[in-house]
């Protein structure tokens, strides 16, 4: 644990997701398989539409509509739209393919394992302050083990643009009625959880549990943690 700034009066706490409550890299290597696999296996028509032609049909779509990089969700239905149509379907039956497919995608997506130590510092800290999400990803959590914990989950694109971008920092402090300042938000990427908390306003705690230097920061945490459970000495 290592404190870079004094932390002041804390009412809520909001979380980062991915890679900060659970490890997210298999969870979406495994779904990213899955769709793959379901484009293949379930319509021949979509054969061709393989990791990298899905990849450049992305970066085409996000050059003319640099608005979806605030929506992953939207984003990638409208990636799938575009690959099945490219097939050779027709507007109407790829939008209905991508909609299934994603159903899927979610349903994999979904299927994280929730470290004990998550579950007992949440516990823990429930008891003593509000806690909340702010995401920039798509996990279905309303359908997984962590849904218990949060009464308020933000996501990027539904909510607001995505971290580091103030506008979801802002949400929560308007709908739990605190101010920027008594936001404390925990995550683990220097950018969008830490720059972003920061310059909104808000506390920020790094979860450094990988090692990276101070050289990588872009601004100073409030305090920096090499395991989650660091939490329960702090607060």
């Amino acid at each position: 644990m290592r404190f870079y700034k004094r932390l002041t009066k804390v009412k809520v706490l909001s979380f980062d997701l991915d890679d900060t409550l659970y490890d997210n890299v298999p969870v979406i290597a495994a779904a990213e398989a899955w769709l793959l696999d379901a484009l293949k296996q379930q319509h021949p028509e979509s054969t061709l539409l393989g990791k990298d032609n899905l990849a450049a049909i992305k970066r085409r779509i996000l050059l003319e509509q640099p608005e979806l990089s605030h929506d992953v969700s939207a984003c990638r239905l409208r990636v799938l739209s575009e690959g099945l149509r490219q097939q050779g379907l027709d507007e109407a039956r790829a939008a209905a393919m991508a909609e299934e497919f994603y159903r899927g995608f979610l349903e994999q997506r979904g299927k994280i394992t929730v470290p004990e130590a998550t579950h007992r510092v949440l516990s823990a800290l429930g008891q003593k302050y509000r806690l909340a999400v702010i995401t920039n990803g798509n996990l279905p959590i309303e359908h997984t083990e962590l849904a218990p914990y949060f009464d308020i989950v933000l996501r990027a694109g539904v909510d607001g643009r995505m971290k580091p971008a103030p506008d979801l920092f802002n949400r929560l402090a308007e709908q739990t009625g605190v101010s920027l300042s008594e936001i404390l938000h925990i995550g683990d990427h220097i950018n969008t959880d830490v720059a972003g908390a920061v310059h909104s306003g808000c506390q920020a705690i790094w979860l450094n549990d990988h090692g990276r230097t101070e050289a990588d920061l872009r601004c100073l945490p409030h305090v920096a943690l090499e395991r989650l459970e660091q939490m329960l000495e702090l607060l």
